[in-house]
């Protein structure tokens, strides 16, 4: 089976799970390409994303799912949150399983890969090819930080995107607030924010995402009656809440594969030698 045709099919299992999504949109949107910034709801954020958002786009995409390499540590921490189980030999066994899967299908997905070292130019590189092919961007940014009960912080990097393509297009582009809801079957659009050249990096950062995070939340609150899908599993916490204002820190822990190999067993009558 082709890679495209592996695509498709896994998309047509995926419609079974997820009935067709509508757009809707506070202020329509024009011509031009923006950034879109989305609440995660776990799986749900990208898989409607991916089925149902109606222009072209790209998505960030966290670059440890698309390497062959580094899947398997991120299926077990942040797929199956794996250190906060029983019988971690298992959730490894389905994280092998993972590493093979999830790569081929991220590889048809127009995206940006998000790096977390010094790599991370070449994501806005990637953001700025996309943009000048017209191509929107959907971020889908929440941190662990809890913030309110529609969407967590957001981190406040993506928005260099901004700076980066008004040095290389002059153009002020515009971030647009989103919230994916399954319930609904809707991805609702807000009215966008400007990057504004003129401001400090940090004030800009704050600026977008106060506005971002308000605007998600009242998207949110204006929906018919229903239970928003928390980014983080509470299991999250209770395993990681160390990185929960390190995610960066969690991030790097991913990549570097802890606790994927299983642990020597404990010779016979080792607990106690020496005592």
């Amino acid at each position: 089976m082709s890679s495209k045709t592996y695509f498709k099919f896994i998309c047509f299992l995926a419609r079974l799970v997820f009935p067709k999504a509508r757009m809707l949109y506070e202020t329509a949107p024009d011509d031009a390409p923006g950034v879109f910034v989305c609440n995660h709801a776990r799986i749900c954020g990208p898989v409607m994303i991916t089925l149902d958002f109606s222009r072209p786009h790209a998505n960030w995409i966290i670059s440890s799912a698309m390497d062959r390499e580094k899947c398997e540590s991120y299926a077990f921490h942040d797929v199956f949150i794996g250190m906060s189980r029983r019988h971690k030999g298992v959730w490894r066994v389905l994280a092998k399983a993972v590493k093979v899967l999830l790569p081929p299908i991220l590889e048809n997905v127009e995206s940006a890969p998000v790096y977390h070292d010094r790599r991370v130019i070449e994501t806005f590189k990637k953001s700025v090819e996309q943009l000048e092919k017209g191509r929107d961007l959907v971020i889908f940014a929440e941190s662990p930080k809890r913030r309110s009960g529609y969407v967590n912080e957001l981190q406040r990097g993506f928005v260099d995107v901004g700076r980066y393509y008004w040095k290389h297009a002059g153009v002020r582009i515009k971030f647009y607030p989103a919230y994916v809801e399954r319930k609904n079957r809707a991805i609702c659009v807000g009215t966008p924010i400007e990057y504004d050249p003129e401001l400090p990096a940090k004030e800009q950062r704050e600026r977008i995402c106060r506005y971002l995070e308000e605007g998600i939340d009242r998207i949110a609150g204006g929906l018919k009656a229903h239970k928003p899908i928390e980014f983080m599993e509470p299991r999250w916490y209770e395993a990681y809440g160390r990185y929960e204002n390190d995610f960066e820190g969690y991030w790097r822990m991913v990549d570097s594969g802890e606790g994927i190999k299983k642990p020597p067993r404990r010779a016979r009558g080792a607990e106690g030698e020496g005592q």
